[in-house]
């Protein structure tokens, strides 16, 4: 897979929105982004989009599940 390519202010972006994100989830935050972008034209409109939109998906679900981790796949674990 090819890194994409984002400049200081998109990777500040994402960075504000994975704040939103309980920490061992990060990394599924940050999978899940660059699954979402992967393809588009990245504009700062849509790297903030997609990046809030993840990050408030992987919020509700984590609440939904009493808090609970979820692993990469979206499973609690």
């Amino acid at each position: 897979m090819s890194p994409i390519a984002l400049t200081d202010a998109q990777m500040r972006e994402i960075q504000q929105a994975g704040q939103l994100v309980p920490y061992d989830l990060r990394g599924a935050f940050l999978e899940q982004v660059a699954a979402e972008l992967r393809g588009k034209a990245l504009g700062d409109g849509i790297v903030h989009r997609v990046a809030y939109d993840v990050a408030r998906t992987l919020d509700r679900q984590c609440n939904r599940d009493g808090g609970r981790a979820l692993d990469h796949a979206g499973d609690a674990r």
